[in-house]
């Protein structure tokens, strides 16, 4: 045990598949798991490098449609006051010194892409749910470490300190519940009307409304038993850095997300955008052609620094004037069904913002939107027939210490009742092909549906 006056850490014993420890404490409340997905086989990246798992949150806090309903201590109050405000109001209330390790308690939870607009109401999940957690389990891949870390914030915390001990360490392997999709995947737009959508934003582009707007589409799927059995199995098909689980028990997140919103780390602000995609191949030869493709393609790389732009000005707010930097630009990433192009820009947090403003003000993140971001996402909202919710939104941690880490939620579901969701889109520019794009969007769900089609009903 270690203990250096603001924290305490306890190693146990490490393993590689993190969903072994997910399950010894699934059972607790509010169970959540930021998971890298990490591969052995696969060549190390910084990006993939810890996983998070906690439970029990001592505070939580949630938005719907003009309120925040905040729990703590048994006590739930409503307020008219922003949901990240109070979550920034709590880090900062049990603010910690910097530490290397990436979340010693703090926020763990999502924000909806519709968080923000205050004319959306009756969606099917909260626009934000955040718990703050005094207790975490920390799995470093690299150092092949696993530890169990909290600051005492909370007194449950120092009752249950070697209840979590004792679940972590001595492993037991759990009975493996049913899942199934009853029936068909439902999609709500045929590729005629998305056509006719596509000539709508065409339209608005010749204009010079936007010169870019992402258009998605939803699907939906009956569903019966442990959604936790589909992760698993999603995220070995899947093999995304950014991936997550959170059972927040009304409703549940399963997110498979390549893509990072805002880290931030002793200051340093990071966001690596994903524009530009290729369906992979499953002949090698023809693959290389598709990544090569898409390397060198002017349209992807054109879409690629429209975001990039508008995400400096993002940064901007918050950043010291003259720090952002681009450090990448283009680079090719390769996941199970697609080739991406990404980009990283990186920044010096100003020391009068702090990490949560950071993260609200740069909120929904721009590759999803378009640009401009704030046109452009009120023709997504004229010309989309569903609410995006978790899609687009964002899987985000923010930790005592002034560390933070944050996903774009694509290639994402949620899962309400007997209803689990997702949705799959793309970036429209003027030089866009109605049927290429259409079929972007259906390589971009390709994982997620062989996992639906995995557990059909037979």
């Amino acid at each position: 045990m270690i203990d250096n006056n603001f924290m305490l850490i306890k190693k146990i014993p490490y393993r590689i598949d993190t969903t072994i420890y997910y399950e010894q404490i699934r059972h607790l409340d509010w169970p959540v798991f930021l998971d890298s997905c990490y591969q052995a086989d696969r060549e190390k990246s910084p990006y993939a490098r810890y996983d998070i798992i906690s439970a029990e949150p001592f505070v939580k806090i949630y938005s719907d449609s003009s309120l925040t309903s905040v729990c703590e201590k048994s006590q739930t109050y409503n307020s008219e006051e922003d949901g990240l405000k109070i979550v920034e109001r709590y880090i900062n209330q049990y603010s910690k010194p910097h530490s290397e390790i990436p979340f010693i308690g703090g926020a763990i939870g999502y924000c909806s892409y519709e968080m923000k607009d205050a004319t959306k109401s009756n969606l099917r999940l909260p626009k934000m749910s955040m718990g703050i957690y005094d207790w975490a389990l920390i799995v470093d891949h690299f150092l092949q470490e696993a530890y169990l870390v909290t600051t005492n914030t909370d007194k449950n915390t120092s009752k249950n300190w070697s209840t979590y001990i004792d679940l972590l360490s001595v492993i037991k392997v759990n009975k493996e519940n049913n899942f199934i999709i009853k029936g068909d995947i439902a999609e709500n737009l045929s590729i005629d009307e998305y056509r006719d959508k596509f000539n709508s934003v065409m339209s608005y582009l010749e204009e010079g409304d936007c010169y870019q707007i992402n258009l998605s589409k939803q699907y939906k799927a009956l569903v019966d038993g442990d959604s936790w059995q589909f992760y698993k199995t999603f995220r070995n098909l899947n093999k995304s850095r950014y991936m997550a689980y959170l059972d927040f028990k009304d409703f549940e997140i399963l997110s498979g997300s390549p893509e990072r919103f805002i880290q931030v780390s002793n200051d340093v602000v990071i966001t690596r955008p994903i524009k530009g995609t290729k369906g992979r191949n499953k002949d090698p030869g023809r693959d290389r052609k598709n990544a090569l493709a898409l390397k060198e393609s002017l349209k992807d790389q054109s879409e690629n620094l429209m975001i990039v732009d508008l995400l400096r000005n993002d940064l901007s707010k918050n950043c010291d004037i003259g720090s952002i930097k681009v450090s990448e630009l283009f680079e090719l990433e390769s996941y199970p069904n697609v080739h991406h192009l990404v980009s990283t820009i990186s920044g010096n947090l100003r020391s009068n913002s702090n990490m949560v403003k950071l993260f609200s003000d740069s909120f929904p993140g721009g590759s999803i939107t378009g640009a401009p971001k704030i046109r452009a996402m009120e023709i997504i909202n004229e010309l989309e027939d569903h609410d995006r919710e978790l899609y687009c939104g964002s899987v985000a941690y923010f930790s005592f210490n002034r560390s933070m880490d944050s996903n774009i939620a694509i290639r994402s579901l949620f899962r309400k009742g007997d209803e689990l969701f997702f949705y799959s889109g793309g970036a429209l520019t003027i030089a866009s092909n109605a049927n290429d794009e259409y079929q972007e969007i259906e390589d971009k769900a390709k994982i997620i549906k062989k996992t639906i089609n995995f557990f059909k009903e037979s």
